[in-house]
């Protein structure tokens, strides 16, 4: 049992009553949410697809989402989630790359598509949802089409999903993972996070990336409720915390903060919640202790795309001490430090660069050959991030290389820094980042969105610097308004460096 298409016949046959998905006023067991993606994934091979297509989805969280990456998948094709934030030049770059057969989108996104269709793309376009419901069109689609499961024969090794990564760094490369890669990261994620079945999970994050992927295939796998929000509203999302029970939820760091106010104000019953998990980007100490304080668990996860999400993860009850970790390597995973210039393991203690290994890393970047060359090397994936573990094998993440600021040939990461500025009253989010400088060679500044009604003045900023950390690490501050994000929640950095040369030159003029 190792397709995914394997675990759901498996949690049919066990749980087929089970409430499977809530959507809305939509609500369907295993049994008809497995029926539902037989039927859509008979249409498109009967129609549309064969064995190995490209299939992608621009669609907001709702039912249709999971049901129509699982017929995508019964039909032997390559399901290729699309972030709907990305502009459409953006979109174009990644059908171009990917050369779907079919899209499924939702009808918000018709002026999108039909920009990318007059540049000269062509594939089916399926109309799926219509705000929080499907389209009457897409239900006739399934109708007379065979409930029964195709007769597609699938391997373990057959990609299943090409997702595109964010693009921190420059284009997005479209990250290959096969059926297989997905069935021991379902496992391994359950395994850590102790899912179960009968727990109700709230998704309120988009599901279009990994963490979404793992969180649809996790569900069929342990037989969990999944409840799926379109949109990121604090207040709602604890109405609904409240009304389904749920029992977890993924929040990146960013939802978390703005989450918080609602949190320490509510007197909504909360008490089926057990944790929230957050990644993407360093989690701040103070905010898993404001959540603990009110009796929330936060479990730290750490990941990326191309180990098809999860590596490590943390729990409170693995130690406070421990809280600055990332905790420890889920099931049939393997890490260590490597210099990044010799690729010789470290020692612990001594920072380098973080190397994954096992079942769950992806099989290469789409038709990028040279890319998946830089990143795997020798069975190992190379996640160009700064980190060290400790004598007892926790991991420490200090930064993404590419983040590195080299200030006077002394080295800076900002993930050390931005949390010391975070506990600074006043301080909503911030972003450290280096500038160019024709004497030091590169300057710290740190980017501020301060609290509402917030009066912090740069000169408080640097002070509070001067007392915690030493002088170089923070030599300027600008407040914005707001920080350029992934659909992750993760800062653009290289906009924000951008910026900053901008207007260095304009000044210069």
């Amino acid at each position: 049992m190792k397709t995914v298409s394997d675990i759901m016949k498996h949690r049919v046959r066990f749980s087929p009553q089970l409430e499977a998905l809530v959507s809305g006023e939509k609500r369907y067991t295993f049994q008809e949410y497995n029926q539902r993606a037989n039927q859509l994934a008979h249409v498109l091979l009967e129609k549309y697809v064969q064995k190995g297509d490209r299939v992608a989805i621009l669609c907001k969280n709702s039912h249709l989402f999971p049901t129509i990456v699982l017929a995508i998948l019964k039909a032997g094709a390559i399901a290729v989630p699309l972030n709907w934030r990305l502009n459409p030049g953006e979109l174009d770059y990644i059908l171009r790359d990917c050369q779907p057969k079919v899209l499924f989108y939702d009808e918000e996104y018709e002026s999108t598509l039909s920009f990318v269709r007059e540049a000269g793309l062509f594939f089916t376009a399926i109309l799926a949802g219509s705000g929080v419901d499907s389209h009457p069109s897409f239900e006739a689609l399934l109708l007379n089409s065979s409930v029964m499961e195709p007769d597609v024969p699938i391997d373990p090794e057959d990609p299943a999903t090409i997702i595109y990564t964010s693009g921190t760094t420059g284009n997005p490369k479209g990250v290959v993972s096969c059926h297989r890669n997905w069935f021991y990261s379902v496992v391994s994620t359950t395994n850590a996070l102790d899912w179960c079945e009968g727990d109700r999970y709230l998704a309120a994050s988009p599901i279009f990336h990994a963490s979404g992927m793992i969180v649809i295939f996790s569900s069929i796998l342990r037989g969990m409720t999944m409840v799926l929000m379109a949109d990121f509203d604090p207040a709602k999302i604890l109405d609904t915390l409240e009304r389904e029970r749920i029992n977890s939820m993924v929040a990146v760091p960013t939802m978390l903060i703005y989450l918080l106010p609602e949190v320490m104000k509510t007197e909504r019953d909360l008490s089926s919640l057990k944790f929230f998990i957050s990644g993407a980007s360093k989690v701040p100490e103070k905010l898993i202790e404001q959540y603990h304080s009110f009796g929330y668990s936060v479990v730290q996860a750490y990941g990326c795309t191309e180990a098809s999400t999860i590596i490590t993860y943390w729990k409170p009850r693995m130690g406070w001490d421990t809280v600055r970790s990332v905790g420890k390597p889920v099931l049939e995973a393997e890490i260590k430090i490597v210099d990044p210039e010799t690729e010789q393991e470290l020692p612990a203690g001594e920072v380098g660069e973080i190397v994954f290994r096992g079942p769950h890393v992806f099989q290469g970047y789409w038709k990028n050959p040279e890319a998946t060359e830089q990143t795997l090397r020798n069975g190992w994936l190379f996640t160009g991030d700064a980190g060290k573990l400790d004598e007892d094998g926790f991991l420490y993440v200090i930064d993404r290389y590419k983040d590195l600021i080299i200030c006077g040939g002394t080295n800076i990461y900002p993930a050390q820094v931005e949390p010391v500025i975070q506990e600074l009253e006043g301080v909503q989010e911030v972003a450290l980042i280096g500038i160019p400088d024709k004497v030091w060679g590169e300057l710290a500044v740190a980017y501020i969105v301060k609290r509402p009604g917030s009066n912090l003045t740069e000169d408080q900023v640097i002070d509070y610097c001067k007392q915690k950390l030493a002088n170089y690490k923070v030599a300027g501050v600008v407040f914005v308004e707001d920080l350029p994000k992934n659909s992750m929640g993760k800062v653009l950095k290289r906009v924000l460096r951008q910026q900053a040369i901008d207007a260095l030159e304009d000044n210069d003029e």
